[in-house]
């Protein structure tokens, strides 16, 4: 499922400012780092030079600006002090931002190299390699309950060779949580491969299949609002995503598909099975219950098997997943215990575990069970759950609930808490009417509309974020969203276009 947690309020759209605004002072931080981007790229060393343009570009996230403040500071500071070099080095900057940074920086880094080779000022030619690393070989580190896997791959720039290596987290919908970079290949192989963890396993994978692993993965850091990254590996991220483009799209082995229909099977072979007798004997309803849930979340990322479980996972599950989503009846809250301690050994089972693998899971069970009761009754569980009420069913398609969730926060973000309110049912269409009208209310249209024509406009594109109805008004919002544009003003936006009337 995906990740709920708080959200600030959106702030409100200001009328338009007058005036153009003057260049940002970059700080002694921002000169501190420009520095030691100049330096390696004096010293020629192009590895380095990548990582220190990618921490310079990091510092707007590590700041946790907006998206379109976030690319103004690369444009307005990055790439002006880098232009205002007026040398071969400059030169060598841009060239950097244009290989690592997202279009937009792209776009002003390339405006801005065209101007100094329009001076016949050009970078030197070692730098023109950047993002053109050879790759060599990949290798996974992963764990038999399959909460999470560490992928290393290996590049070549001439003969120097470098490894990069990303940590995932598969407890939820797959998202690299630690990026780490090396000039020294050899040994971090060597180290990944000689792990003391009784539960750990190590292979050597296809460079196509790295790419699976870790494309999607990366792509996630951008699209959550808290990942939770280190300062370190918000630097890493945009070295890491040029070298995952060097890998073949193409070779990697086919991945298993479940469907709904091998859930099912899952379910019902366990509600068969002896180790079930208990649970199934106590209640067959919220056994079944309990059984479709956690069978169920294995449809949230393709190729794992119905029913893996893990640790990690089943706290994620049972603390996050099951209290963001699901109202539970007094039975099922009453029967979780025996259903969930029945299932996890049918599972161990089921998936081939050892004695010590089945023994760790099941004692990982009576500390996640202690603290159920307050991540369920927690008010900021009772308001996510409130944004899939109409269509989470313990046998529904977990890619599909964590759609729905995205989409609809994005419509009407996480309440903040204010005073002693209780939760907040955002099912209710009253309650996200009111949640609007509070964020919009102080708005100023922009397109001839009274404002009360301009706050129904708003009403509306609520209503068809949040039904997906129309699915283009949502496909226009992630449009608009992937070009930097902040949510606030996408709505608003949205709001000021004439209203679909069909085809």
């Amino acid at each position: 499922m995906a990740r709920v947690s708080k959200k600030t309020r959106a702030r409100r759209r200001p009328a338009p400012a007058t005036g153009a605004p003057g260049r940002e002072d970059p700080g002694p931080l921002v000169e501190r780092l420009m520095g030691s981007l100049r330096q390696a790229v004096a010293a020629g060393d192009l590895l380095r030079a990548e990582l220190e343009a990618g921490t310079c570009m990091a510092l707007p996230r590590i700041g946790r600006l907006a998206p379109e403040d976030a690319e103004a500071f690369v444009s307005k500071v990055l790439v002006d002090r880098a232009a205002d070099e007026y040398s071969a080095d400059g030169a060598a900057m841009l060239r950097l931002l244009v290989s690592l940074g997202s279009p937009a920086t792209k776009k002003s880094a390339s405006r801005a190299l065209a101007a100094l080779t329009d001076a016949d000022i050009y970078p030197p030619g070692w730098v023109t390699e950047a993002g053109r690393a050879a790759p060599v070989q990949a290798w996974r580190r992963y764990d038999v309950f399959g909460d999470d896997e560490t992928i290393v791959v290996t590049f070549r720039y001439g003969e120097a060779e470098h490894a990069i290596v990303g940590q995932v987290d598969l407890t939820g919908i797959p998202i690299v949580t630690g990026i780490g970079v090396t000039a020294d290949a050899p040994g971090l192989i060597e180290a990944l491969s000689q792990g003391d963890d009784p539960f750990d396993r190590v292979e050597q994978i296809g460079l196509a299949e790295a790419r699976r692993h870790l494309e999607a993965p990366l792509a996630r850091c951008d699209e959550e609002a808290e990942p939770g990254l280190s300062v370190q590996t918000l630097a890493y991220l945009p070295v890491a995503r040029s070298r995952v483009r060097r890998l073949p799209a193409e070779g990697a082995a086919p991945v298993p598909v479940f469907i709904a229909a091998d859930r099912a099977a899952a379910v019902d072979e366990f509600l068969k099975s002896p180790l079930a007798g208990g649970a199934v004997a106590a209640d067959e309803d919220a056994a079944r219950f309990w059984a479709e849930v956690l069978t169920g979340y294995s449809s949230r990322m393709p190729g794992e098997p119905p029913g893996q479980i893990g640790p990690r996972k089943t706290a994620h599950l049972l603390l996050g997943h099951v209290p963001n989503t699901f109202g539970l009846s007094a039975a099922q809250r009453q029967h979780l215990e025996p259903a969930v301690a029945a299932w996890t050994r049918w599972s161990a089972e089921h998936h081939g575990l050892d004695e010590a693998a089945t023994a760790r899971l099941m004692e990982s069970l009576p500390e996640i069970f202690g603290q159920f009761g307050a991540a369920y009754d927690d008010p900021d569980a009772v308001t996510a759950r409130s944004y899939v009420a109409d269509v989470a069913t313990s046998d529904a398609d977990v890619s599909e609930l964590a759609g729905h969730v995205a989409r609809r926060l994005f419509a009407v973000p996480m309440p903040d808490p204010d005073g002693n309110d209780g939760p907040w049912d955002l099912n209710d269409p009253v309650v996200r009417r009111a949640l609007t009208l509070a964020e919009f209310a102080e708005c100023t249209p922009h397109a001839g509309l009274t404002h009360a024509e301009f706050m129904a406009a708003v009403h509306r594109v609520i209503a068809e974020l949040w039904d997906d109805d129309p699915a283009e008004t949502f496909a226009a919002a992630r449009r608009m969203f992937a070009s930097g544009s902040d949510r606030h003003d996408i709505i608003h936006t949205l709001a000021e276009r004439p209203a679909a009337t069909g085809p």
